[in-house]
């Protein structure tokens, strides 16, 4: 389905400018956040779910840096 949230569609929005990076808070390999230099909000939950909706992925050059993919530049091209 389309139906997309705004917190979603912010973040697509910001994938489309620049990519977000994984920061880790400590060793453990489950314990980080993804951010964007554009806002101060995490963006770890809402690109969890960008991911399982195939919006968004990990760059294959660097799994530390979350962008957009064909179709979620096809949603922020059709809300633009």
């Amino acid at each position: 389905s389309m139906i997309i949230s705004q917190a979603q569609l912010r973040t697509l929005h910001l994938l489309g400018k620049k990519p977000a990076y994984r920061v880790y808070r400590t060793k453990r390999a489950y314990d980080y956040n993804w951010v964007h230099e554009d806002t101060h909000l995490s963006l770890t939950s809402t690109l969890h779910r960008l991911f399982s909706r195939g919006y968004a992925t990990v760059s294959p050059d660097n799994r530390n840096v979350a962008v957009l993919t064909e179709k979620g530049r096809q949603i922020v091209a059709a809300r633009d």
